[in-house]
């Protein structure tokens, strides 16, 4: 027991020092002034934490009366002190930001008032402009009566003017006065208080997998050294316990794949269109496109490859091949002189993201049974949208401070570590069906409920391959077409607008927090419905993502994209399930099989969200509110004609029966 808690400890302590060394990294461009008291409490708020936990692992509850870890006690005692931390030092840095920023302005006023005193009356007014900066848009020199006789805005002289708490002695009875524009000290502290929001709420989510991660290690340690000490025993072991490496740490997996792969995914688009393009005949948006296109056309070559690889070799071998290659690929684009070689890198990156995809999609089938295959989608789910929101924001972060290509060495030194965790992990091979049992079910009948008659697929008839055609063009094409909102869209029109790369990862944070979030008791709320049906689920789900996308045309600024983002966080939230299973409900798809048909949909969407980038970059030629408000009708449009069509069809099917 003693060796275990030393190891709880020695996890914790790491997890701690990686979340602290986490924040000094996301505030080491700034300036020193900035940072020197926040960091200084981050060490003693670290040390403080890692006392407390030698107490808590030394003595604390970490077991229950039957020996086994009490992995909520742990769980909730670490995030604990890893959330008190983090806020601590959020609003440590506001403080010395705040008050930094207020000397700033005296300080200007000092330097200000010296370089005034120095002037000649006749010189005065001409120096006093000069004086002008952001915070300050106005200086006046006023008489012993409140009269201005000099001022940087000759409009004002000869007015009278009442004294505050920026007017100073001037001498000779004179005083001088400054005006200050408050809403500059408050835009710079919002900014900054939504810079360390971002950060707090990734650094929160990087925490919790750490501190899940660390258990999952630990828990397994234990169970493997209870097995081995009770050989020829009766033993038991849970469930979790039998399952391979691959499938118990396959939430960690994702997690760590998701995190440093997609560093980077919020400006790749930016990136493009900056570089030299030696293509003249295409334009600048549709340039900022083709990266992203050619890694998605690549992801979908490697769709149907990886089942044969993982059937034949087991899942490391395509796995530790997708690793190899997402890391060439991203070296590569930090290093691109122009764009076809930055082209050229991103597809290299979609064929390895391909291969890790699918093999960690394909991991869940490993399960024994139904209860574990569910479990292990679950955990996939999980690890995916969690690596995804901490990589998008901290590469965002990260880039703003250091540059893109800086990220991009990051992302790939971090997806070649990814490889030294699973390294130890057991191969195994996916289960091959039964091949007497594949071709029965190929050849097998299939019951329509709700005509209560007997298909086979030899009668699939052409209307029903004409309604999954339609579905696919009138609901699927949309769905993943939007995608590309937050990949391409965004950091154009941030950009466009001179905001910061910060606020696309802040914007797909908001995304994927929602579909964390919201997904699950949005999906428990739509399965318990009784009368809402998939086909109304996807109808809903696609005017959804309609309005998602017009809210962002329907003004400037930044806030409505960032709405714009929470809502197809919303729609995606549930669309995703919904959307994939009236797919494969449909009579045309559904004698596939399950596994070809989830291939069929797989690539059918990735070739889909491959063209989003052109879709988007032929709308914003009329502009980029303009662009995606047509967008979105069009997109409205669809679901009513998918709405139409099925009545259509409801109303000829119902003039046939007898």
């Amino acid at each position: 027991m003693n060796k275990i808690r030393a190891y709880l400890f020695a996890g914790s302590t790491l997890t701690i020092i990686l979340v602290a060394v986490f924040l000094w990294v996301l505030n080491v461009g700034k300036p020193s002034e900035y940072t020197t008291e926040p960091f200084n409490i981050l060490i003693i708020l670290t040390i403080i934490a890692i006392i407390c936990l030698a107490a808590f692992f030394a003595r604390g509850p970490v077991f229950n009366i039957y020996g086994k870890l009490e992995t909520v006690n742990i769980n909730a005692i670490l995030i604990t002190v890893l959330v008190i931390i983090q806020i601590a030092f959020f609003f440590e840095i506001i403080s010395v930001h705040n008050q930094i920023l207020n000397y700033q302005v005296y300080d200007k006023i000092r330097y200000a008032t010296t370089v005034a005193e120095r002037s000649t009356d006749e010189d005065l007014d001409r120096d006093l402009t000069h004086l002008l900066s952001f915070s300050i848009t106005d200086i006046m020199v006023l008489d012993e009566d409140g009269n201005v006789i000099h001022s940087s805005d000759q409009n004002l002289i000869g007015t009278l003017s009442v004294e505050d708490n920026y007017t100073f002695p001037f001498g000779d009875g004179r005083r001088i006065k400054f005006i200050i524009d408050r809403t500059y000290n408050h835009d710079e502290l919002r900014n900054e208080i939504l810079d360390l929001l971002t950060v707090l709420v990734t650094s929160i989510f990087f925490s919790v997998e750490i501190v899940i991660m660390m258990l999952r290690i630990i828990q397994r340690k234990i169970e493997a050294s209870i097995t081995d000490d009770s050989l020829g025993t009766a033993a038991v072991e849970d469930d979790q316990s039998k399952m391979i490496s691959a499938l118990y740490y396959i939430r960690q997996i994702s997690f760590v794949f998701y995190f440093a792969s997609r560093l980077s995914s919020a400006f790749i688009p930016t990136m493009a269109k900056e570089l030299i393009n030696p293509l003249s005949f295409i334009s600048d948006n549709t340039a900022a496109g083709l990266p992203q296109s050619a890694e998605t056309l690549l992801t979908c070559s490697a769709i149907f490859i990886t089942t044969i690889i993982l059937e034949r070799k087991g899942w490391k071998l395509p796995f530790m091949s997708g690793l190899i290659l997402v890391a060439l690929g991203t070296f590569i684009s930090a290093v691109s002189p122009n764009l076809p070689v930055f082209i050229l890198s991103r597809a290299v990156v979609g064929l390895g993201y391909g291969l890790c995809w699918m093999t960690l999609r394909n991991l869940s089938l490993f399960g024994k049974d139904e209860k574990e295959k569910l479990l292990g989608f679950a955990l996939l789910n999980a690890g995916i949208y969690a690596g995804m929101n901490c990589g998008s924001a901290l590469g965002a972060i990260l880039a703003d401070i250091f540059g893109y290509r800086t990220v991009f060495v990051v992302s790939a030194v971090l997806t070649i570590m990814t490889s030294l965790f699973i390294i130890k992990l057991e191969n195994s091979i996916l289960p091959r069906k039964n091949t007497n049992n594949a071709k029965k079910g190929v050849d097998s009948l299939h019951t329509d409920t709700k005509e209560g008659k007997v298909l086979s697929s030899d009668t699939i008839t052409f209307a029903q391959k004409i309604q999954a055609i339609i579905f696919v063009i009138l609901m699927i094409a949309p769905a993943s077409i939007a995608a590309s909102y937050l990949t391409y869209y965004l950091p154009l029109y941030f950009q466009n607008m001179g905001a910061s790369t910060t606020d696309v990862g802040r914007a797909q944070l908001i995304y994927g927090i929602i579909i964390v979030y919201a997904g699950p008791m949005l999906s428990m709320f739509l399965i318990t419905a009784a009368d809402k049906s998939l086909k109304t689920m996807n109808i809903v789900y696609s005017l959804m993502i309609a309005v998602s996308l017009f809210v962002p045309g329907f003004g400037s600024g930044i806030l409505l994209p960032f709405l714009g983002a929470g809502l197809l966080g919303l729609a995606d939230s549930f669309g995703f399930g919904v959307q994939n299973n009236y797919y494969l409900s449909l009579p045309a798809i559904e004698h596939l099989g399950a596994s070809r048909s989830l291939s069929v949909l797989s690539f059918t969407k990735k070739m889909l969200e491959m063209i989003g980038p052109f879709v988007f970059a032929a709308a914003i030629i009329i502009g980029y509110q303009a662009g995606i408000r047509l967008l979105a009708v069009i997109f409205g449009l669809m679901a009513i004609l998918f709405i139409i069509l099925g009545k259509k069809k409801n109303e000829l099917h119902h003039n046939r029966r007898p």
